[in-house]
């Protein structure tokens, strides 16, 4: 058994999660869970051939909790960390379920590109969202520079595009640590003096500067979106 704390999640944007309110709910991978439980429909096996090797991977709700994701065969398996694996069955291409229980598993694919950028745990209606690691999102060609601490200091502070959703930037040992709301903290990577990257996401800030250096917001560039966040004071 396992306690994990979900959020209701706001469609506003596909992409982010928008915490309305959260609840503590019991989950028990394997096992009918508590609530309405949910069945699986059938999709064309070709056209899920296809998609089920990008959704292999390990997906971070947080630093100490994953969920892996792994295939075998025509099948896929949900394994979330210090729990027996479980069989998710495809309900659309993109939406899975445990049968017999209320679980369900909806990967976030970019339309464009196939590309998969994370997935939403939900029971219940309730739900949180857990980003796909990649190992490869800083590329071997990726470089990085060395950024003055009078530099990395001016970009400490709150960014929001809205209340209740938004990115804290932090100072740590030679550089800056980055927390989107609800998601788990994660080391900036500068690529030039307002440019940073992640490392283990495929995602980019960009601060934007007044005259004087002084950080007046962010972009958030991720999955094909570019986010606007204002600085807030703190």
């Amino acid at each position: 058994m396992i306690r994990l704390c979900f959020a209701r999640l706001s469609t506003r944007r596909a992409l982010h999660s928008r915490v309305l309110g959260s609840v503590c709910v019991l989950v028990y991978l394997g096992m009918a869970g508590a609530g309405t439980s949910v069945s699986a429909f059938s999709v064309q096996p070709a056209s899920l051939d296809k998609r089920l090797d990008s959704y292999v991977g390990r997906y971070e709700l947080t630093p100490s909790f994953h969920l892996n994701v792994t295939r075998e065969g025509r099948a896929i398996y949900l394994q979330a960390t210090g729990q027996p694996r479980a069989l998710l069955t495809p309900r659309s291409l993109h939406e899975f379920v445990l049968v017999g229980s209320s679980l369900r598993v909806m990967f976030n694919v970019r339309a464009d590109t196939g590309e998969v950028l994370d997935l939403v745990f939900e029971q219940g209606g309730l739900g949180r969202r857990a980003v796909k690691l990649d190992s490869a999102a800083a590329a071997p060609g990726r470089s990085s520079v060395e950024l003055p601490p009078d530099v990395l200091s001016a970009y400490v502070g709150t960014y929001e595009e809205q209340p209740g959703f938004g990115i804290v930037v932090t100072p740590t040992e030679g550089g800056l640590l980055a927390q989107m709301t609800e998601m788990p903290t994660s080391p900036l990577v500068p690529e030039s003096r307002t440019e940073f990257f992640y490392r283990d996401i495929r995602a980019r800030i960009t601060f934007r500067v007044d005259r004087t250096g002084a950080a007046t917001g962010l972009v958030l560039h991720q999955g094909g979106s570019d986010i606007e966040m204002r600085r807030v004071a703190n």
